[in-house]
């Protein structure tokens, strides 16, 4: 990968990062950089050259994401928020087959992730369409 795409997955990053309930490592597996990331920095000085190389332009893009893109998601939330949850969302669904494979080639499927997966996925469904419905209120008292 080179310096601009290594930067563009960096903004990517970044910008999740912001993003209550987006995991910047679902960006890193949807762009299939988690592992080398996760090498890159436990064994930053077993080989600086190398992993400087890749990690510094990721960085840059990261520091770019939160900055620039910040206020831009921030705004899209409270104009347009379920398009922009959507977009999200589709982006953590589309991981999943990049997921199952990677977990296949370590291990054999076991049904009962199904089990849980669907759990999960029922949950937050839940959740989303709660959102609206129910209100939390946090009193505070005065000791």
């Amino acid at each position: 990968m080179n310096f601009i795409v290594k930067c563009l997955i960096g903004i990517a990053i970044g910008s999740g990062a912001i993003l209550p309930g987006i995991s910047s490592g679902v960006f890193c597996v949807i762009f299939g950089i988690y592992e080398k990331l996760l090498d890159s920095i436990l064994n930053f000085f077993k080989d600086i050259k190398n992993n400087f190389k890749f990690l510094f332009p990721i960085l840059i893009g990261c520091g770019f994401g939160v900055i620039l893109l910040g206020n831009i998601l921030n705004y899209c939330l409270y104009q347009f928020p379920i398009q922009t949850k959507s977009i999200f969302i589709g982006l953590i669904l589309g991981s999943i087959p990049a997921l199952l494979k990677e977990i296949n080639q370590k291990q054999a499927f076991k049904p009962q992730f199904c089990f849980f997966f669907l759990l999960a996925f029922l949950i937050g469904i839940a959740c989303i369409l709660l959102e609206n419905t129910l209100t939390i209120r946090f009193y505070f008292r005065k000791c």
